[in-house]
């Protein structure tokens, strides 16, 4: 039974320090001292059941398999240094003029090392000249999946949302603008969250829809014209507001955030939450006609 235990063992620290890490219980340094007190464990083992040429054999894959993880794991390390996302203004834009669809983007800024949020946001917006209207904690979870994404793209493509986004506009559209396709190509842009405000803006160029009214517009879409869920919503909220546009459309999967800092910030922006383009053009007309 003990040897048994001492087999497993090593396993055993390796599960519970990844769940203590991926919940936020410990930090990558402690999550990685787990492992190799779990190789400590293989080797000992390995020493102890010398002898007995089974145990050692499983001793010694044990260390190997931890090894490895070591070395899968590790790379944590370097995201330790990540405490916040900053979410700055960016001014909204139209993809086609005069079209009245203005795309609400926002600019991400990864800050190492600083843990004083206060400090953070006093001196990027220093250096930067642009106000800070959201931070996101960076989460144990969050530079887990970071880590694997990473890994990944040295053995496949890393995929990236604003080639979807397009793949999906055109599939939708089957026939595109130049201004469109200029937007298209940009690479200055990152995410997929203008999906709707392209699709919305190449139906009014084409006078396939009618619109006269301002409006800010945030929402990523499939090939089959459904609207889906976007971050950094409220930073979008708040830009809009502060653009004077009286009316977003947003998805619906983030309506209720929307509405909760609608509340919170005392904002007057009336929020539209839309499903699919179908929805968003019924909302336009709407809008309009009003």
């Amino acid at each position: 039974m003990k040897r048994i235990s001492l087999v497993i063992l090593p396993f055993v620290l390796y599960i519970t320090g990844l769940l203590a890490y991926y919940f936020g219980k410990i930090n990558g340094y402690q999550f990685i001292i787990f492992i190799i007190v779990g190789l400590g464990i293989s080797i000992f083992g390995f020493f102890l059941y010398r002898n007995d040429k089974k145990l050692k054999a499983a001793f010694l894959a044990i260390f190997y398999i931890l090894a490895l993880l070591t070395i899968f794991e590790s790379r944590l390390i370097d995201y330790e240094k990540y405490t916040y996302f900053l979410i700055s203004y960016n001014e909204p834009f139209e993809i086609v003029e005069g079209s009245g669809i203005n795309v609400l983007a926002v600019e991400v800024i990864e800050t190492p090392y600083i843990t004083d949020l206060g400090y953070l946001i006093h001196t990027v917006e220093f250096s930067t000249n642009k106000e800070v209207l959201d931070a996101e904690i960076v989460t144990n979870k969050t530079r887990y999946r970071s880590k694997n994404e990473e890994l990944l793209s040295y053995v496949r493509p890393a995929e990236k949302h604003f080639e979807t986004m397009k793949e999906n506009v055109i599939t939708y559209l089957s026939k595109s603008s130049s201004a469109i396709n200029r937007f298209l190509e940009r690479e200055d842009i990152e995410g997929d969250s203008a999906g709707l405000a392209t699709v919305l803006s190449a139906l009014i160029e084409k006078g396939e829809v009618n619109n006269k009214v301002p409006i800010a517009v945030t929402g990523a879409i499939d090939s089959k014209g459904n609207v889906k869920e976007i971050g950094s919503i409220k930073a979008k909220t708040l830009i809009a507001e502060q653009s004077g546009f009286s009316h977003i459309f947003l998805p619906v999967e983030n309506e209720e955030e929307a509405k909760k800092v609608k509340k919170v910030e005392q904002l007057n922006i009336n929020i539209i939450a839309v499903a699919s383009i179908d929805n968003a053009v019924k909302e336009i007309m709407r809008i309009n006609n009003d």
